[in-house]
């Protein structure tokens, strides 16, 4: 890991953009590749992709979309080169691939818990066989906050949340409200914070300047609030919280609208003129 290594990444979501920004910072010679047209296809919106792909390439790494990984080459036991699909060779010292996740179901699926991608689990994380629970990025769970899907959502906050629900089950306690997840990524001098989950968007608001790289991106399902990617916007963050706790509507224009803070979105003062 000395300065000057060359060093190829594989797949452009947190993991490979978090590394490529801290080889980058250590002096690495980094090339990204990632096999959709843009990075971070699977979590957010084109704005936030866009984004960071700018703030990567302006930062020296060399970011390929659309690229096809054919097969990693080495030579005398070690890495020597990445070749893509239309046979070109990427020389590099280091490979980073991160690409996602498969979980490693069958220890369970074979003792005839239901589950395809991943175990399912419910609300208190049990699993279909009897005193069996299941938590974190194994455990796929239909979660209110992309309208009762079933979903692996893969986070230090959910496992946590889930081991509360596995232990408030197993103590007979009730359990407790679900809180929105939410998720983080360090990138250079930017701080992506995310609340909610973007699954199922069907518009957008851009809330502040991109060009000044602090604004909020926020996701409306129906004209409801449901998530909302703040990059060096901790206050819309915190606030936003609540907006999406309860999915509600809020007029674009006014999202848009930074003199209106989010918590007063979420909490209007009731109107007291007199006519």
């Amino acid at each position: 890991m000395k300065p000057g290594v060359r060093t190829v990444i594989v797949g452009g979501g947190y993991i490979g953009l978090e590394v490529a920004a801290a080889l980058t910072k250590a002096g690495h010679a980094v090339t990204l590749l990632e096999a959709q047209h843009r990075l971070l296809a699977r979590v957010a919106g084109p704005e936030l992709s866009t984004f960071f792909e700018a703030e990567h390439r302006r930062h020296g790494v060399d970011v390929r979309l659309g690229a096809v990984v054919d097969c990693i080459e080495g030579s005398a036991g070690r890495v020597c080169g990445v070749r893509l699909g239309d046979g070109s060779m990427l020389p590099c010292d280091i490979v980073v691939v991160g690409i996602g996740i498969v979980p490693c179901a069958e220890l369970l699926r074979d003792a005839g818990a239901d589950g395809e991608n991943g175990i399912h689990v419910d609300a208190s994380c049990r699993t279909s066989l009897p005193h069996v629970y299941a938590i974190g990025d194994l455990a796929a769970q239909r979660t209110a906050f992309a309208d009762g899907r079933r979903l692996r959502i893969e986070s230090v906050q959910n496992a946590h949340d889930q081991a509360g629900a596995a232990a408030r089950s197993i103590m007979g306690l009730p359990l407790l409200a679900p809180a929105p997840p939410w998720f983080w990524s360090n990138q250079y001098d930017l701080k992506l914070q995310t609340i909610g989950l973007s699954v199922g968007f069907d518009a957008i608001v851009v809330r502040g300047n991109i060009a000044m790289r602090s604004f909020s991106v926020v996701y409306l399902d129906r004209g409801r609030v449901i998530a909302l990617d703040c990059v060096n916007a901790t206050r819309d963050f915190v606030q936003g919280r609540h907006l999406v706790a309860r999915r509600m509507r809020i007029d674009p224009a006014r999202l848009a609208d930074l003199d209106a803070a989010l918590s007063e979105l979420a909490n209007p003062k009731p109107d007291t003129h007199h006519a």
